[in-house]
């Protein structure tokens, strides 16, 4: 059995005895003593050989087991293979208020009064939509899906993907079994429930964190006792309890969405993998920019491939790469480019709308004294404030932290401090100035911050109540906008100046995909996108539209650094309040892992490090990194250093 109060001990499972009056299967909720308190656990085994030593009885036990039996065996793939304990992935199985009460959200609960939209619109009638005739692509396309085990599908914006999935989808319904889509939490919208919801005419429900804990509880509950058909959800859906899985739909495959950044630090595109081979349901992961792991798996025809060349309906608008270095020397100053602003005034004047994205938040970026040149910090992070108009100060953007706009620099006390950078509020501003008339919208994590606000802006600007759209990474996936003919990418280098082995594949991602907002209707269209790297394969390639060309340029540079998919890795973080004391352990920790993989003749690992991690700093404590490297990087998990303030992190996305 895992049990709950053991999480921070070294030990997996301990064995009790069950009672006579009880009966238990592996994915039982049970109570049980331990120590001198009671707790919760889940059975994972039965008929356990008698461990010779006196065990305690099952306290309590469920009506009937709340995980199925290829969970548990789903739980311990991905504990091996994240270095977790098996009680953190069987926690991540189970909402919350499910998990610690074990039955929260079993009823209908008589003190509700709202849902969120999202709940509203997968339960309410639908009426069918006009049956859809596949093109010829995807037809094709779909009849590799319907084949094969795992099919990447790889399809160019507007291409039609999501047609496939539910073509796919009703394939599988029709044979009696139950249906995953898994899409980033940002492209989980109305308008994707209500055409999910019209087109398989089928049950569904929806699992996002936009929903309340009692309506995720609700949700779960309605998967466990089969009465949905499809589960439409975001990363944590994948463990969702379905019987008779047929089908799993991955969207946007490679988005960074699917990654946890907390313990457990899984990635849902490698649990779909597992989940699929142990129900034997098909998989499709799609994108119109798949990783580049994913898509040399399929080249080496590990994974089934299907392609779809050609948009449905609308046409690529033309991207132009404006070099900015050269519009000071033209005497223009501003974060707009000329070419972006007559492509905006164009669209305006033509009672079109506009997305500009920037993917920065705040007013300000930074505040900086101007004499000793040094900028305001959070105090327990070591990342700069940014600027919020909205509560006039600054704000930790990792920590949350705030405090009041200085007026004295806190290093030297000069009144020579001022906000540099430029965020989305303070677009959004320079936007209003620049077209008075125009209305503006602005969507980013600080304006969508009610349950449903998000979903409010995102209807505000799809029913033409706004000309402009100003926002960050939210406006880049899931949006479906005919009337949109300009899109302009303010800072096109942003991702590429982080210290992310993935950024030159992450730049031409996210200039892809808001590129493909622009041109769905039918017009005449513009991408503008704003670099003063304008010669990178990167963006060179995203401008084009040539995946192939991006996927040549960058390969090699992962094999001569040996990267994914040449290599794994594993980073290990030790966390303490003080400093030195977190580089001594994560010292000692490196060099026992080196010196256990000599001893015990373990090739193919490089052990790398220890170095403070790109934010040193984090909510008070401090940072330091071993990085392993190389090739079944399992074998030295038994030599990795152990015990507080260490974590693992297995196939990190930065």
């Amino acid at each position: 059995m895992a049990v709950e109060a053991a999480r921070g001990l070294g030990r997996e499972t301990y064995t009790y005895s069950v009672p006579p009056e009880l009966e238990v299967v592996p994915g039982h909720r049970v109570t049980v003593p331990f120590g001198r308190r009671t707790t919760y656990g889940f059975v994972v085994s039965v008929g356990t050989p008698d461990p010779d030593v006196e065990v305690k009885p099952i306290l309590t036990a469920g009506a009937e087991p709340m995980l199925l039996p290829h969970q548990i065996d789903l739980a311990r793939l991905v504990a091996d293979h994240y270095w977790l304990p098996l009680i953190e992935c069987l926690r991540a199985m189970l909402p919350p208020r499910v998990r610690s009460s074990g039955s929260s959200g079993s009823d209908a609960s008589s003190r509700q009064h709202r849902h969120s939209r999202l709940v509203d619109l997968a339960t309410a009638p639908a009426g069918a939509l006009d049956p859809v005739e596949l093109t010829a692509e995807q037809q094709a396309a779909l009849e590799v899906i319907m084949s094969n085990p795992v099919t990447l599908l790889h399809g160019v914006i507007g291409s039609g993907k999501t047609e496939v999935y539910l073509a796919a989808a009703q394939r599988a319904l029709a044979e009696g079994l139950r249906v995953l889509i898994l899409v980033p939490e940002i492209s989980l919208t109305p308008q994707l429930v209500t055409r999910v919801r019209s087109r398989l005419l089928a049950p569904i429900a929806v699992l996002h964190s936009q929903v309340t804990e009692l309506e995720r509880a609700q949700q779960w509950w309605r998967v466990r006792r089969g009465e949905a058909s499809v589960v439409l959800g975001s990363r944590s859906a994948v463990f969702a309890p379905i019987p008779r899985l047929g089908l799993i739909c991955l969207d946007e495959e490679g988005s960074s969405a699917y990654k946890q950044d907390r313990t457990p630090r899984y990635e849902a595109g490698w649990v779909a993998r597992r989940l699929a081979a142990l129900t034997g349901a098909r998989l499709v992961a799609g994108s119109a920019t798949p990783s580049v792991v994913a898509y040399h798996d399929a080249q080496r025809g590990e994974t089934a491939l299907a392609r779809i060349t050609h948009r449905v309906k609308g046409a690529d608008a033309p991207v132009v790469l404006v070099d900015m270095r050269d519009e000071v020397p033209a005497g223009n100053r501003s974060p707009l480019s000329r070419k972006l602003v007559k492509a905006t005034e164009r669209a305006l004047e033509n009672e079109e709308q506009v997305i500009l994205y920037l993917n920065r938040r705040g007013m300000s970026t930074f505040v900086m004294c101007r004499d000793c040149g040094k900028s305001v910090q959070c105090l327990g992070c070591s990342v700069s404030l940014v600027q919020h108009a909205e509560i006039d100060g600054l704000v930790c953007h990792y920590c949350g932290y705030s405090t009041a706009m200085p007026s004295l620099c806190p290093h030297c006390g000069s009144r020579n401090i001022r906000g540099l950078g430029m965020g989305t509020q303070r677009l959004e501003g320079i936007v209003k100035k620049l077209w008075p008339a125009a209305r503006v919208l602005r969507l980013d994590s600080d304006a969508a911050r009610g349950p449903d606000s998000y979903f409010e802006i995102w209807e505000t600007f799809s029913e033409r109540r706004a000309d402009i759209l100003v926002g960050t990474q939210l406006v880049t996936r899931g949006l479906d906008l005919p009337a949109v003919t300009c899109v302009g990418v303010v800072d096109a280098d942003l991702p590429l100046h982080f210290p992310d082995y993935r950024s030159a594949e992450n730049t031409f991602s996210l200039v892809s995909q808001v590129a493909g907002r622009a041109g769905r209707g039918g017009r005449p269209s513009t991408v503008v996108v704003q670099t003063s790297n304008p010669d990178h394969y990167s963006l060179r390639s995203a401008a084009a539209g040539d995946y192939a060309s991006f996927y040549a340029d960058e390969l090699p540079a992962r094999k001569a650094f040996s990267f994914p998919p040449y290599a794994e890795l594993v980073v290990l973080t030790r966390t303490d309040a003080d400093d030195a004391r977190a580089a001594a352990s994560a010292r000692e920790g490196a060099d026992a892992l080196a010196a256990g993989l000599l001893e015990e003749g373990i090739e193919g690992i490089r052990v790398m490090g220890p170095a403070p991690a790109f934010i040193h700093r984090l909510r008070g404590e401090y940072r330091w990194q071993i990085t392993l490297k190389g090739h079944g990087l399992e074998r030295a998990r038994h030599l990795a250093p152990r015990g507080k303030g260490w974590s693992y992190d297995v196939d990190p996305v930065t």
